[in-house]
């Protein structure tokens, strides 16, 4: 049954419905208009208010509908209203709808969406679904977003899910955010991993520090990978990883001495029966260099001098891996153990505390370069709020008051991190930025919110660039002050970086451990 509402069209209307289909508007009965494919699934239609309210004053707001090839009104939006319509009935047993021309299928979705999407109570999973569909369409991820108005970030985890059955699954049961979900679909594939970020769910800590550790690690392994296989290619005899995981002992060549007690020269190394090639890493440290300016006397950036980062670099090592078949000796034929501590001085005892705090000390090395991609990374999304969070005003008053140097160091060079966290181009130099820029920043900031928040963003990025490995092992007063702002403003920090918050750290484990066994080997000992 339907009542169809006549409107006088004039000459422009008449004419456009000879290239498209003319909208109407008409009541229906619910009961007979076809549901059709929604990308919302939970109705929730057994609400007592809303049934009520159907029932006894109908449907306030018109549905969409569109005629199909066979003239049946299909539902295109309003599918809570027409079920709960149909199974409880109205005051005159019609609900009103808009007949609309059939949608393509992308604008479909897109459309709805959009309408569900930005209510409260749409699920993750019916997000999920519908960016699915939009997919297989044809539609680019960028495209998706611009649609539905979901911001990328989230399309892009909703496309890593649909690619997950497992990750997806859980989603779907509410074990996992639509942001953990993608973060397990990342590494599905590596039990590893995945059992690694479920200790790290199971002790709520962060799950993003836990995968990009994991992705700074398997980029490490590549690139120890390619390393090997570079040197194999110039017809070295290379250990691979898993070959030293798999050797009882890891010895030095240049460590051990022949049965006369004499060092074996270096050129005999490869003619030991065994003899394999080792790829560790060492540390160089370089040297501070001054130019020719500085050491004539000009001291007008001795200020500002900064020693190069130290940074690791491949060494190929000769070892053994069967001390019996070289032929070989450790030097005073004691134990490896023995000679290690002979050769570092002290005790068993000292030697292994240098060795412990060795491995923390790379380790925990590892964990802030981790850190610092998820942290700037919030960083950048952080400094691009409209306005500054609770507390701001305490943090900007007393960096500017007290002059602290992280921020006197940034605005000498014009702001170099907070060009980067803003993502905007700036000229390269010594000086960072030109005043020109800095004052395009500055004057955007039109209002007093807008204003309070890009100052807020100066201090942090300029606390930010003074940042380091460095940062862990001589935290100040300032880096758990700024750090402690951005924890309340909803930063979650790793292990590492609570350290600056004057607490310690829990005990590494996965990979960590691993690697902490294999650099227990004399090779890796000696390869600071």
């Amino acid at each position: 049954m339907t009542d169809t509402i006549q409107t006088p069209a004039d000459t422009a209307a008449d004419e456009a419905t000879e290239v498209v289909q003319a909208e109407e508007f008409k009541y229906l009965d619910p009961a007979d208009i076809i549901i059709g494919t929604n990308v919302r699934t939970d109705l929730r239609a057994d609400h007592k208010e809303f049934r009520k309210s159907i029932k006894e004053r109908g449907v306030l707001e018109a549905v969409t509908v569109y005629r199909n090839e066979d003239g049946q009104y299909v539902l295109l939006r309003g599918q809570r209203r027409t079920v709960t319509a149909a199974e409880v009935g109205t005051p005159t047993g019609l609900i009103p709808a808009r007949v609309v021309p059939q949608p393509a299928d992308a604008d479909r979705i897109g459309d709805q969406m959009v309408e569900n999407i930005h209510r409260a109570g749409m699920r993750e999973a019916e997000i999920v679904a519908g960016v699915e569909q939009l997919a297989l369409l044809g539609v680019s991820a960028a495209q998706i977003a611009k649609r539905t108005s979901i911001d990328r970030p989230t399309v892009n985890a909703a496309l890593a899910v649909t690619k997950a059955d497992q990750s997806r699954n859980r989603l779907d049961s509410g074990d996992l955010t639509l942001e953990e979900a993608a973060i397990f679909a990342e590494f599905e594939h590596d039990p590893e991993a995945v059992e690694r970020l479920e200790n790290a769910k199971r002790w709520r800590r962060s799950l993003a520090h836990e995968a990009q550790r994991l992705r700074d690690e398997a980029a490490e392994r590549e690139a120890d990978a390619a390393e090997v296989e570079r040197l194999r290619a110039e017809g070295l005899p290379v250990l691979s990883a898993e070959g030293v995981e798999e050797a009882d002992e890891v010895l030095r060549i240049e460590r051990l001495v022949t049965e006369e007690g004499e060092p074996l020269p270096e050129e005999e190394w490869p003619n030991v029966p065994g003899a394999r090639v080792h790829v560790v890493k060492e540390w160089v440290y370089p040297e501070d260099e001054y130019d020719e300016e500085s050491e004539d006397g000009d001291e007008s950036k001795d200020e500002d001098y900064e020693p190069a980062e130290p940074y690791q670099q491949y060494v190929p090592v000769w070892v053994v891996t069967d001390l019996a078949a070289s032929g070989l000796c450790r030097r005073g034929g004691g134990s490896s153990s023995t000679a290690s501590a002979d050769e570092g001085g002290g005790s068993e005892e000292e030697a292994e505390a240098r060795r412990e705090e060795r491995r923390r000390v790379i380790a925990n090395n590892k964990a802030w370069a981790s850190a610092e991609t998820v942290r700037r990374e919030w960083l950048a999304t952080f400094v691009a709020r409209k306005t500054a969070p609770k507390g701001a005003e305490a943090l900007i008053c007393e960096a500017v008051v007290t002059g602290h140097h992280s921020l006197s160091k940034a605005m000498d060079h014009r702001h170099p991190m907070l060009f980067t966290l803003l993502g905007v181009d700036r000229p390269t130099g010594y000086y960072g930025a030109g005043h020109d820029e800095c004052h395009k920043i500055a004057t955007k900031a039109s209002t007093p919110k807008a204003a309070t928040m890009t100052t807020l963003a100066a201090v942090i990025a300029a606390w930010e660039a003074t940042t380091g490995k460095h940062s862990w092992r001589n935290p100040t007063a300032w880096d758990a002050r700024v750090l402690g702002a951005l924890v309340e403003w909803g930063y979650q920090p790793s292990e590492v970086e609570r350290i600056l918050l004057g607490e310690e750290p829990q005990t590494s484990t996965g990979s960590d451990e691993q690697e902490d066994e294999a650099s227990g080997t004399e090779a890796s000992d000696s390869a600071a």
